[in-house]
Order: C-alpha cells, then structure tokens, then sequence
C-alpha cells in the first residue's frame, strides 16, 4: 500500500481536470459580502405578522453582489448572508429555506445579467428572473409552514422587496463597478 501523494492538486475525477480552489483573496472578499448581506438585512426588518417574515433591503446586497462579482458570488454570498441574517433576528427555522431562495436569485441574477445584451437589460431582466426564485421560493415555504392565505398575503411585500432591492443593488454595482475599472482592479466573476 503506498501513501498518498500530498504534493498533487486533488483531481476532479467525473471532468478530468484539476480541482479549483478559492484563492484567499476571494475567501475574503466573500466573507465580507456575506457579513453585508446580513447586515443590510437586519438594519430594516418590518414585521410580517401573517408568515412572521419581514421586509428588508437584503436584496439589494443579492443583486450588487451578483451584478458586480458574478453568479457563483450571487449565489453563495445572498444564501448564506440571509440565512444568518435569519438565524441572527431570531427566525432559524426558516433559514434553510432563505439559504436556498436567496442563493437561487443571487445565483440565477448572476448568469442572467452576463447575457450579451445591453448591460442595463441585462441586469433588468437578472433582478426579474432572480425575484421570481425569490418569491417562488419564499411562497412554497411559507405554504408548507403557514398555509396557502398567509403565503398568498406575503407575494405583493416580497415583488416589492425585489423591486426596491434591484433597483438599489444595480445603483451600487454601477458605481462600484465604475470605480474598480478606473482604480485597475476589476472585479472578480
């Protein structure tokens, strides 16, 4: 029996290629991201008495962070910084549900907007088809928690919160976006 080769970079069997990992650069600025994500979350949370859920301008860190670092960003930083923003406001049960929901319209928002289209459409029509994964994904699981009323009552504050947000999160990533190409250091994505 030989030992194993600790020298080699661990292989992705199923594509034939080498395994990719994160450089600590990005490790960083996701961290960051995600700790935004929560942040903004928490700073405005109105009540939703009906699903016990909130309105908040998350959304926007979902769209910015999908909009200026790409889909893979998108996804991991809006899923994982939601669900913190959950668990930390006291709505844990409901933090698998935004991990996925929120990860979706990050991620979806990401790809959606790298179309070879204009870039104001493209990101347009990001915040549309990631905000029907978020209002989808937030209306299936409060109909499995609450029923299909409080689910139903809760669509018009969740396209709202879409709304606000998008329109937000583009704003920065324009500007964020704009500053980084002149001071040389693109974005990752």
């Amino acid at each position: 029996m030989t030992a194993p080769d600790t020298n080699s970079t661990p292989d992705n069997k199923a594509l034939g290629t080498p395994a990719k990992f994160l450089s600590p650069r990005t490790v960083s600025l996701y961290g960051v991201l995600i700790a935004l994500t929560a942040a903004v979350t928490m700073t405005v949370a109105i009540p939703f008495p009906p699903t016990r859920g909130f309105f908040n301008l998350g959304d926007s860190l979902v769209f910015f962070t999908a909009f200026t670092f790409g889909w893979r960003a998108g996804g991991i930083c809006g899923g994982i910084g939601s669900a913190a923003a959950d668990i930390l406001l006291g709505y844990g049960y409901f933090a698998p549900i935004t991990l996925v929901t929120k990860g979706t319209e990050g991620l979806v928002a990401g790809a959606v907007s790298k179309l070879r289209i204009n870039k104001g459409w493209a990101m347009g029509l990001g915040v549309v088809a990631g905000g029907i994964c978020m209002v989808t994904g937030y209306f299936l699981g409060e109909w499995a928690y609450y029923g299909v009323g409080p689910a139903l009552a809760e669509i018009p504050v969740n396209i709202t919160q879409v709304a606000v947000g998008g329109t937000v999160g583009i704003a920065i990533s324009y500007l964020v976006s704009r500053f980084l190409q002149r001071s040389g250091k693109l974005p990752l994505g």
